[in-house]
């Protein structure tokens, strides 16, 4: 090993220690041998839920909302076991967003379970209240790519993967490719053939 692999192994093991000293006495739940490295903003972390083996790179923002504009909510995360969150993740929710086990997430991914209300444009965005089309499921071993944003009312299946850039807007079913803006299916797991089939436009 270089000297860049023993400095990252030395920070993994500080991580690990603070997340056993500290995080786990504010988090709901803070899972062994997880660790999460110098995050930007954690906020409502008493509803947030991390299992055992989750790695959580730096930068991350993990925001699960109680109020805003006057307005009451009920934001919570839930992170599955051994799942990886590259850098810069971010998780705002205002109603819930649900990550399974063993998801892989690239850098700059952003989960969202709500938008700024705009139907009267005499009040600024700021001051509005949230509107939702619902929480955000992401299934066990699936994949996304660096800069993908997740919106409101999305539900990933188990083994989906979404390529990088990608804004997702609708859910989509099990063990599916699906790339672009807004993003759209272009593969599909053959059950019976065990392959990957791309999807007709």
């Amino acid at each position: 090993m270089d000297i860049y692999d023993y400095v990252n192994h030395y920070l993994s093991l500080v991580a690990r220690v603070k997340g056993r000293l500290f995080y786990s006495l504010i988090f709901g739940a803070f899972g062994k041998r997880s660790w999460l490295k110098k995050p930007d903003q954690i906020y409502g972390a008493s509803r947030i839920y991390i299992a055992d083996d989750v790695r959580i790179e730096k930068g991350a923002v993990l925001y699960a909302v109680r109020g805003y504009s006057d307005s009451a909510y009920q934001g919570r995360i839930t992170i599955g076991p051994r799942t990886f969150l590259n850098r810069y993740f971010n998780a705002s929710s205002a109603v819930g967003i649900e990550i399974g086990r063993e998801v892989a997430f690239g850098s700059n991914v952003f989960l969202c379970d709500y938008d700024h209300d705009y139907s009267d444009p005499s009040v600024g965005r700021i001051a509005s209240a949230l509107v939702t089309k619902g929480s955000i499921k992401i299934g066990d071993r699936c994949w996304l790519g660096a800069n993908v944003y997740v919106a409101s009312g999305v539900e990933l299946g188990e083994g989906c993967v979404v390529g990088a850039n990608s804004v997702v807007t609708t859910s989509f079913p099990p063990n599916t490719v699906l790339a672009g803006v807004p993003a759209k299916s272009i593969r599909q797991l053959d059950a019976e053939s065990g392959l990957w089939k791309r999807v007709a436009s």
